[in-house]
């Protein structure tokens, strides 16, 4: 079966292809699961032998972008495969300049994407996070990471000390299957912070490979806390 979206007569590196998705998968899952990268223009799904495949066309290549970070991520207990549609563009090489907002979804760093993507009740592992914090600081984003974990890190304690966040999050943590705690997830972070030290990133950005570790805790942390949020 064939895709029945009519697609642009040149290529653009907006399209992606989601590969892996499980059978039993609904539509507005996988969907919605993309909506966090941006505004999507078409959405398509079809069968494709014992699993699913899905066209997802982006507005704009940023959200395509992150939605190639997100590769290997867990929806119903199934790895997805996600890349370019056209093997010869690469949203990640456009130079293409984007009219974003402050407030659009696009204009988010991944690093926060993927703590709401966690809240929502998706599976992310730690080496898909690090690759979103390692994409943040290779674009330029550093200082805004830096300004949203340390004001994470502050509304955590605020909400503790408040409505006692922590001991809620646990039974959340069942409950959307996140099942590791924050030093857990420091302790399983040091490798992938290791790997990335030696990566042309990790060695020019500063300090960057030492803080991954203690960023993908904080990202498992402000999960929960969304997630508490809206129960």
């Amino acid at each position: 079966m064939s895709f029945t979206t009519v697609l642009p007569s040149e290529p653009t590196p907006n399209i992606v292809l989601v590969k892996n998705i499980a059978s039993t998968t609904q539509e507005k899952t996988i969907r919605d699961f993309f909506l966090f990268c941006g505004k999507i223009k078409e959405f398509e799904i079809i069968k494709d032998d014992e699993h699913q495949k899905a066209l997802v066309w982006f507005e704009r290549p940023s959200a395509a972008k992150t939605a190639i970070l997100l590769s290997n991520a867990s929806v119903d207990n199934v790895n997805i495969l996600v890349e370019p549609y056209f093997e010869s563009t690469d949203p990640n090489k456009t130079d293409e300049k984007e009219n974003i907002k402050d407030t659009d979804q696009e204009a988010k760093p991944v690093s926060n994407v993927m703590a709401e993507i966690l809240a929502a009740g998706y599976s992310l592992g730690d080496n898909i996070l690090a690759k979103g914090l390692e994409f943040d600081t290779k674009i330029g984003f550093t200082s805004r990471v830096q300004q949203y974990f340390n004001q994470l890190q502050a509304n955590l304690q605020q909400l503790n000390q408040k409505y006692h966040v922590s001991d809620r999050a646990m039974d959340v943590e069942h409950k959307i299957g996140i099942q590791d705690k924050a030093m857990s997830a420091v302790g399983a972070a040091q490798a992938t912070a290791s790997e990335l030290l030696h990566t042309p990133t990790g060695q020019k950005v500063q300090g960057f490979a030492t803080q991954v570790a203690d960023q993908i805790a904080s990202l498992h942390a402000e999960a929960k806390r969304l997630a508490v949020s809206v129960t």
